[in-house]
């Protein structure tokens, strides 16, 4: 049992340490910020936070050099670090809006029924 146990800790230990899960824990609480100032249904809003910490895990860094470039910081901002936590957060506030807004234009351009 002591194995498991050291080998379970051991594993929670570098899911902690893991890059790509900070950024995931810090879109989902974008999303969440999305969700609760939005108020949407909890079904809404539960997509809002996976997709919020989805789309910063899977940004990664680029997220960063996304961001200095909208808010037009300087290069040097990129490095920044606690700034990789700030860009998570600000992608996953807006990542789902911004995909959402793409898919409906997508879907008129089409013909396709739009959810508005």
């Amino acid at each position: 049992m002591n194995e498991e146990t050291g080998f379970l800790a051991a594993v929670l230990r570098e899911l902690g340490a893991s890059t790509a899960v900070i950024l995931a824990i810090w879109g989902a609480l974008g999303g969440a910020t999305n969700a609760l100032t939005t108020r949407m249904r909890l079904r809404e809003a539960l997509r809002h936070i996976l997709l919020g910490g989805l789309i910063a895990a899977g940004m990664g860094s680029l997220s960063m050099a996304l961001v200095t470039s909208w808010l037009n910081l300087p290069i040097e901002a990129i490095p920044a670090g606690g700034a990789a936590g700030s860009a998570a957060y600000l992608v996953g506030v807006f990542g789902p809006a911004f995909i959402e807004v793409a898919l409906a234009r997508l879907r008129a351009g089409k013909g396709g029924d739009s959810d508005e």
